[in-house]
This record gives structure tokens, sequence and C-alpha cells, in this order.
């Protein structure tokens, strides 16, 4: 939905970088929940708690202060959040060092996308002064890292939900 409103708005001129933003946000938010959900330990949870907390404030200051901020990339928002998640992600990881490996590909998948992305992101500012073909392959290879973080959630999807036969 969210790739078919963007190119909507491409095609009709509309600047679209807005819905990146909220984009973000919305994923800072989820995946916040989803590791508060898993982690085992009261002060881990918390700290995701905590921090999803602080970066929200972080950033409505920053949208109330500068809101051209909303219009455009973000660098700070996109790194603020994308470091939270890796963080969240991490100590899902240490957890796992000693208890059962629950969503391991996933927490692989969104490391991996999420310093991944955020690096091309960081780099979406400059690339719009380079030619077209340079940033055409910075999004191209988003998108290839955003199809295989698809890939492996279906992996994991189907390794630990799906239902399996008895013989």
């Amino acid at each position: 939905m969210m790739q078919f409103s963007m190119e909507l708005m491409y095609h009709l001129k509309l600047d679209n970088l807005f819905v990146v933003n909220i984009f973000v946000i919305g994923q800072m938010i989820l995946l916040s929940l989803f590791y508060a959900s898993i982690l085992k330990l009261k002060s881990q949870v918390k700290v995701v708690n905590w921090s999803l907390c602080f970066a929200l404030l972080i950033l409505s200051i920053q949208f109330f202060v500068d809101p051209k901020q909303f219009l455009k990339f973000n660098l700070f928002e996109i790194t603020l959040t994308s470091l939270f998640i890796v963080v969240f992600a991490l100590l899902h990881f240490y957890n796992m060092l000693t208890e059962h490996k629950t969503y391991y590909y996933i927490t692989i998948a969104i490391i991996f996308f999420m310093l991944g992305s955020t690096i091309l992101y960081l780099v979406g500012n400059i690339t719009l002064t380079l030619s077209k073909d340079v940033k055409y392959l910075s999004w191209t290879l988003n998108a290839f890292l955003f199809l295989i973080y698809q890939l492996v959630i279906l992996y994991e999807w189907k390794i630990s939900f799906s239902k399996k036969t008895v013989l």
C-alpha cells in the first residue's frame, strides 16, 4: 500500500517524502512493540519502552521546531529509529545465547536490513545531486535489501508457524 501511494504521488508530481517519515516512525513503533513482547527480562522491556518514548518525544520536538524536516529525508529520524531497533534486536540476540532461538531469522533480517537501509538513506540527500543512474542504483539496492528482508520473514514464518504434517 505504501509503495502504491508513493508511486501514485510521484506520478502526480507530488512530494512523497513525508510518507517515508511516517513509515520510519511506524516501523519503529511496531518493531519496538514486537521486541518488548518477546524480551523476557523486565529491565530490557523497560529499556525498549523508554527508548520508544524518548525517540518519539525527540522527534516530536524536532518536528515542532522545524516542521520542514517532515517533508524531506530526515537523516536524524532515520538514524535514531534504526539504531534503536538494531539495539533491541541485539538485546534479543543476547537473550538467545542461553534460550531457545525464537525469531532468530527475523532478527538477523532486521539487523541486516536496518543497517543497510540506514546507510542508503543517509546517502539519500547526497544522491539527489548525482546522476539518475546513481540514484536508481541506490534505490534498487534498498529494494533488494527489502526483498531479502521480506523473504527471510517468510522463511521464519514457514519454519515457525506453518502446520507440520505428521507421518
